[in-house]
């Protein structure tokens, strides 16, 4: 077991290079195929407790995300875009609220 985990953010150039200031590694990709293979490596490497991802590339990569839920470590978080232009919630918002649901047993962030 680690006992100094870092965090991670894959996601394109734009959007990431803010969080080296933070401290977080930083996994820049131009598409979803490098943000697959750069998830692979970092969850697969235990170092990390938290790996974020754009939702752009996110959404893509279902799958893959999905191999790693059940595990404790690394918490994999997408970041959300927000509400579609069709008003309906986005790939990042519909994981969140089923990651709430599952923890409290009700949706408490989207009621009406």
């Amino acid at each position: 077991m680690n006992d100094t985990y870092k965090i991670g953010i894959i996601g394109d150039r734009a959007t990431v290079s803010g969080f080296i200031a933070l401290g977080y590694t930083v996994f820049e990709a131009e598409n979803a195929s490098d943000a697959g293979r750069l998830l692979d490596m970092a969850a697969g490497s235990e170092e990390y407790a938290i790996i974020f991802i754009v939702e752009r590339f996110a959404e893509a990569l279902d799958d893959v995300i999905k191999k790693y839920s059940g595990r404790l470590t690394p918490a994999i978080t997408v970041l959300p875009d927000g509400v579609s232009r069709e008003g309906e919630l986005s790939y990042g918002m519909r994981l969140i609220k089923q990651s709430v649901e599952r923890a409290v047993g009700a949706d408490i962030l989207f009621r009406d």
